[in-house]
């Protein structure tokens, strides 16, 4: 009788454990009002407020500070690039978050070649673009390098040089040889971050949050 009793407790507690599951692994890879991007078990999903996943997270609240989750129960709120779970082992931060400035711009620091370099995202240019004073503060033999052209701007026809930079970076999403326009004089003021870069990434707007993620 006692054998069949511990056989019995046997099962019952095996029964039970395959029921328990492990905690879901979570990030917070986006911020949004109101919605934000997760990364639960290695799959990357976005959820909007009062929405759960089938791993049973739950998106409580999100604004562009941090994300409310509700997980086994319990609430946690995590802000960018904070995981929770025991096993979690940190990614590579392939998505950067940019919050439009006071002027409607997306403005980003980045790098050329290496060097650090402040970027105006501009998906209307078509190349990544700087002006000359610009290039030879970079270090850029653009006269040397480049391919002369002429280019329209604000102020006119410009002569301008097309080059290819050995790479462009913004957070960790590096693209390298990518092409470029150096325009002689001061324009554009700021670097365009411009389509030869932006081809290369996925780009999500949502409440004045631009996101930008590795697409290979």
């Amino acid at each position: 009788m006692k054998i069949r009793t511990y056989i019995a407790a046997f099962f019952l507690l095996g029964g039970l454990g395959a029921q328990v599951q492990a905690a879901p692994q979570v990030k917070v890879e986006g911020l949004f009002k109101g919605a934000a991007v997760l990364d639960i078990n290695g799959q990357q999903v976005m959820l909007k407020k009062g929405r759960s996943h089938e791993s049973g997270v739950t998106l409580i609240d999100a604004s562009a500070r941090s994300a409310v989750l509700e997980i086994a129960g319990q609430r946690h709120e995590l802000g960018l690039h904070m995981a929770i779970g025991g096993s979690y082992q940190q990614a590579d931060l392939t998505q950067v978050v940019i919050r439009k400035n006071d002027y409607n711009q997306y403005k980003v620091n980045g790098s050329i070649n290496g060097a650090s370099v402040g970027f105006l995202v501009d998906t209307g240019a078509t190349t990544v673009a700087m002006n000359e004073i610009q290039a030879r503060s970079l270090g850029l033999q653009y006269k040397l390098n480049g391919t002369e052209s002429r280019v329209v701007t604000a102020s006119g026809v410009a002569t301008s040089w097309v080059i290819t930079l050995n790479s462009v970076k913004v957070g960790e999403i590096s693209v390298p040889n990518v092409k470029a326009v150096v325009i002689e004089g001061g324009y554009p003021q700021d670097v365009l971050l411009g389509m030869s870069y932006l081809e290369y990434v996925k780009i999500q707007e949502h409440n004045s949050v631009l996101m930008l993620e590795k697409k290979f």
